[in-house]
């Protein structure tokens, strides 16, 4: 919680209007001064989240330097801090950012688009958090601390409703009820609905995009005594939306039938916006699906973006006379459903082909469940004061999930599975004339599919100790031992001909096994097949992944007094290992079946946090190099897609963040964030340079790392006029960051995510006897930016690139909030 200092100031001293209000978090497991805790963070109240336009858990990134997003669909989505994410979609692959709420776990990225609402603060910590908080939090962590019930408190609460651009609606409200002397409950709930904002040329819907979500929370508080609280929360989140668009463009020459030769080359990055690199070039299928228009895109399919996300949690605390005692257990039950067109040629019918003459040319279906229950114990030392202290713990997390997924392909296959890619020779002899057009692509008009049932099971113990060697100096030492158990007891896949399956159809679990188990599997006419054995083929020889490893930290801090620390450190982090469950990854196919090995990361640390100018200027920094090994890819190709652990990379940079009151009634913050990333071992990924190539294939040593911006900025500016009838406040935020890489080697002409510069805008005004009423303004991307979130190259799949477009246009809105 934000509260304002204490402390009792001099005649001379500034006010605490003039300071900057310390922030109270719980990034180590207890309550503690922001500017005490030895880690590079940053924490953010329920105000600067809502001024910020964070409305969902992805919209972090908004707030710090170093900090990005992997946007992969409309539902999975990653987080990226320092250079350090995860880059893939499948549902068995947890961000390498561990995600938290209220101290509970989301293991599933599925859960990444969920709404905020009725927040006390947001915590973002950088760097390996393995002593505290467990495996897959390699590149850090981020806490999102909703409001609390509070015991004695009277009824009190707050509604928001909002209106904006495009037909934006919202509501948003929480209320905390006392329920007697002992107990007390808190309910909340938000509700978002917009119309869509792109042209969807395939249908002629000009309002394609629709969202529609909702979320509600109970929580309830019960405190039987002055030693004992007992939490119960309950919680659901809705997501009907319609799928995320793409923007397409085509990577070859329109010669029919087309094949991998006409893959034509580039020289120049491709701009989005303004797509005339492609201009006259197709896809696999021969259509050229680019636009001039930012808001003009091509959706076919089902079109579907489903959530459903129930959950509770129950915590206990019990204080002794010298420690304290906390069990958190929870269990969270989440339904995915989603599907990106990834061509835009869902619903259409090939040139001079019947009415149900199936054309959709690369579409993606899932269809996920996930079932998570966690359980901690921990015990801590109670004195905050005492010259030692201690946390210890057990933690286990037990997730089953069944994950169906297809990817389907028109006529034309794809290009880097005909045949004559991999220079077979046609019945006929050697290539002459039109041998190779009468070869037919053994992937045409199929739908390629894995179901998988998957038990991910993770048991740890870990300690933290704060010691003060001296007034002055501290060090803090922490291990955490974990083992993984992964099991992969169904693995069921294949292909069949969906001709004449309508192509708005949502291939879900239930439709893939009636087709897969009632249709004959495919066979190339006299060539090697990618489907030759039996549809319903059960893979169940797949080994466990069994994995033991330690993470900690061990650091050094010094006081120069109580407002100027300096901090100093090691810290080791790792993500579990993972399956290969992809589509297109079966006995029957020729790409390979290829398990991760975990991921590790070693990081080094010098940092400084202060408080200056008589507590008007907080400035924080840090310095920080890691070592990354065995990084969990998935890289598509001219090979197709293939997963991979890299072997060794390097990042190093700096971050600095100030945040100062001049005067009363302002308040300034801004941030800057340094990155430099470097691959330094490729050994053993050369699987995919060509034969007879010279070239460095899809991972070139001494390259960037994809999605690490050299340089981001962060700033706001906060002006509060006091007026007779009431308080009005103004302010601009910003962000910028570099151009970054998108892929491990050069890739033109989709090498780069060109830099950003989004600026937005908010005005209040707060009246009423006490201040309880405010009216806010809100604008959102002022600069209309156009940004691609992610850039994918699918030359070899279907002649495509696709980028997953930003909304691109300026966003305003107006909230009406009253206080209870």
């Amino acid at each position: 919680m934000a509260t304002a200092s204490a402390e009792e100031s001099a005649p001379d001293a500034k006010s605490s209007a003039e300071k900057v209000e310390t922030i109270v978090v719980t990034a180590e497991k207890r309550a503690e001064n922001l500017q005490q805790v030895p880690i590079a963070m940053q924490a953010y109240s329920g105000d600067e989240i809502r001024n910020a336009g964070v409305s969902k858990l992805t919209d972090v990134v908004r707030l710090a330097p170093n900090l990005n997003m992997v946007d992969q669909n409309s539902l999975s989505q990653h987080i990226i801090i320092r250079g350090v994410g995860t880059n893939e979609f499948f549902g068995n692959a947890p961000s390498s950012v561990g995600t938290y709420v209220d101290e509970v776990t989301l293991n599933s990225s599925y859960m990444s688009t969920l709404s905020l609402f009725d927040m006390e603060r947001i915590e973002v910590l950088r760097g390996p958090q393995n002593s505290l908080f467990g495996r897959n939090t390699t590149g850090g962590a981020v806490n999102y601390i909703t409001v609390q019930p509070v015991v004695g408190k009277p009824i009190e609460g707050y509604g928001i409703a909002t209106y904006g651009s495009h037909n934006l609606l919202e509501g948003e409200g929480a209320a905390g009820l006392p329920l007697g002397e002992q107990a007390a409950v808190r309910l909340s709930g938000k509700v978002h609905e917009r119309d869509g904002i792109w042209n969807n040329l395939a249908d002629g819907n000009h309002h394609y995009g629709d969202e529609d979500r909702y979320a509600l929370r109970g929580t309830l508080l019960w405190e039987p005594s002055a030693e004992t609280s007992v939490t119960f929360n309950l919680h659901s989140a809705h997501d009907n939306s319609q799928a995320q668009p793409q923007k397409y463009a085509g990577a070859m020459a329109n010669n029919p039938p087309l094949r991998m030769n006409d893959v034509v080359g580039f020289t120049n990055n491709l701009d989005w916006a303004h797509p005339s690199l492609t201009a006259g070039l197709v896809n696999v299928q021969g259509y050229d699906r680019s636009t001039q228009s930012w808001n003009d895109v091509y959706v076919g399919g089902a079109e579907i973006e489903k959530l459903k996300v129930n959950g509770t949690y129950l915590k206990i605390k019990h204080s002794f006379q010298s420690v304290s005692l906390s069990s958190i257990t929870s269990y969270d039950q989440t339904h995915a459903m989603y599907e990106e067109d990834n061509t835009g040629d869902g619903n259409f019918v090939a040139p001079g082909g019947p009415i149900n003459y199936n054309n959709d040319v690369l579409i993606i279906d899932m269809d996920q469940e996930y079932r998570q229950f966690t359980q901690e114990l921990r015990l801590a030392s109670s004195d905050d004061t005492a010259r030692l202290r201690w946390i210890a713990g057990l933690y286990y997390l037990n997730e089953t999930s069944t994950l169906a997924q297809d990817i389907r392909f028109g006529t034309n296959g794809f290009p880097g599975a005909h045949p004559v890619a991999a220079g077979v020779l046609p019945p006929t002899g050697p290539p002459a004339g039109d041998n190779w057009d009468n070869i037919p692509n053994p992937y045409g008009n199929t739908a390629s599919f894995s179901i998988s049932s998957l038990r991910d099971r993770s048991m740890s113990a870990y300690g933290q100790t704060d010691f003060k060697l001296t007034e002055k100096l501290g060090t803090t030492v922490g291990l955490r031992y974990t083992y993984d158990d992964k099991i992969n007891p169904h693995f069921f896949a294949g292909a069949f001909d969906k001709t004449g399956i309508n192509p708005a159809t949502y291939y879900d679990r239930a439709f893939l096994l009636a087709h897969a188990v009632h249709t004959p599997c495919l066979f190339a006419q006299g060539l090697s097949a990618p489907f030759q054995g039996n549809c319903s083929d059960d893979i169940t020889n797949r080994k466990p992944l069994r994995n033991g490893q330690f993470g900690g930290k061990a650091a050094l801090q010094y006081h120069f007094n109580d407002d100027v620390m300096l901090y100093g450190g090691y810290s080791r982090g790792f993500k579990s290992g993972k399956f290969d469950l992809e589509f297109l990854h079966t006995n029957d196919t020729p790409f390979p079946q290829r398990s991760l090995k975990p991921e590790t990361l070693d990081a080094f640390e010098l940092g400084l946090k202060s408080a200056l100018l008589d507590h008007s200027l907080v400035l924080n920094g840090a310095l920080f190099f890691n070592i990354w090994k065995d990084q969990q890819v998935f890289n598509v190709g001219v090979s197709g897609p293939e997963f991979n652990n890299l072997p060794k990379s390097q990042i190093y940079g700096a971050e600095l963040e100030a945040h100062w009151v001049p005067a009363a009634h302002w308040k300034v913050d801004g941030s800057i964030g340094l990155l430099h990333t470097q691959i330094m071992d490729v050994t053993g990924m050369d699987f995919d340079i060509p034969v007879g190539s010279a070239g460095h294939g899809d991972f070139k040593k001494g390259y960037q790392l994809p999605l690490s911006p050299h340089l981001s900025l962060n700033g706001s500016l906060l002006r509060t006029f006091v007026l007779r009838s009431g308080d009005l406040t103004l302010g601009p935020n910003f962000r910028y960051q570099s151009s970054s890489k998108v892929k491990f080697s050069p890739q033109q002409p989709i090498d780069e995510y060109p830099s950003r510069f989004l600026l937005d805008a908010q005005a209040t005004y707060a009246f009423g006897a006490n201040r309880q009423y405010e009216l806010q303004a809100t604008g959102d991307n002022l600069t209309a930016q156009k940004y691609c979130s992610e850039i994918q190259d699918l030359r070899g799949v279907s002649g495509s690139y696709y980028c997953v477009p930003n909304d691109g246009q300026a966003q305003f809105s107006l909230a009406v909030r009253a206080n209870f």
